[in-house]
């Protein structure tokens, strides 16, 4: 997991805001359930008003209603691998506690530490907390939050743009690259002929509640009526036929996603094929 969590916290970097210091730097927090919350640092021309990747990454998981936390990553192009400095340290150590920090740079440096050693005498002030009472009413608004999800891996295949992917796809071959995390899931899953593949579209931009529809002959449907990657939530939703797996590479037929699409899921076709359980 270690290598996972700092190659997302190296990947959160390409979102960082540092045009003055032009350091740049990625975060990556391991919280309940294994959900992963990254963060990366933000400038300011009012220099003090710059936040540093850790505590981004530490309000995004609270923001998801996250409270419990395993590990957290830090990426920076350095050497020594970046340590959080003292303030963040402080931040980490009231919302998440004595959690295990590890740094790592682009050159494959790793270095592993304790809050506690990194910070061994952190300000502990006794936490101000609201009565349950003050939530309940907004507990049921949360389903209209926004959804943390995060990629099992991605597509690799010979479309590069959306308006590239030909008529003839459901004849031609693409590739599923797993994060090696998720070895372990793809356990018998070359017994089953098809599957379903869940992709997040994030080349597409915006979207049209209703127009004309290129697929439905040009007349006028409801996104929701359609198969449009032009969504309120850009997922995609394709079942294709499994040719091969070596390892976490997935071989498949007749995927509609561009290359570099992530992928959030695989599900297998219900009713299951010939010898599945």
């Amino acid at each position: 997991m270690d290598e996972t969590l700092l190659a997302v916290a190296r990947a959160a970097r390409t979102r960082a805001y540092a045009p003055y210091s032009r350091f740049t730097v990625g975060a990556a927090l391991e919280g309940e359930g294994k959900k992963i919350f990254t963060g990366s640092n933000i400038e300011n021309g009012s220099f003090g008003l710059t936040v540093c990747a850790e505590r981004v990454a530490l309000w995004n998981a609270y923001q998801a209603g996250c409270r419990r936390f395993k590990q957290l990553a830090v990426a920076a192009d350095c050497s020594p691998p970046p340590r959080p400095c003292g303030a963040c340290l402080q931040v980490i150590y009231e919302l998440a506690g004595d959690i295990e920090v590890i740094m790592g740079n682009l050159d494959g440096a790793i270095e592993r530490r304790r809050l506690g050693e990194l910070l061994p005498e952190p300000f502990a002030e006794p936490r101000l907390s609201l009565p349950e009472e003050c939530f309940s009413e907004a507990a049921a608004e949360l389903w209209r939050l926004p959804l943390t999800l995060r990629p099992i891996g991605r597509v690799r295949s010979s479309f590069a743009e959306p308006g590239a992917v030909p008529d003839n796809y459901r004849i031609l071959p693409s590739e599923i690259h797993l994060e090696p995390a998720f070895l372990e899931g793809l356990y018998r899953i070359e017994e089953e002929p098809r599957i379903i593949v869940v992709g997040y579209l994030h080349r597409a931009e915006g979207y049209t509640l209703k127009s004309e529809r290129r697929g439905r002959g040009g007349e006028v449907y409801g996104v929701f009526a359609c198969r449009t990657y032009r969504r309120p939530n850009p997922i995609s939703l394709t079942k294709v036929e499994l040719l091969e797996r070596r390892g976490t590479v997935l071989t498949v037929r007749g995927l509609d996603l561009i290359d570099g699409t992530p992928v959030l899921d695989l599900k297998t076709v219900y009713p299951p094929g010939p010898g599945s359980a």
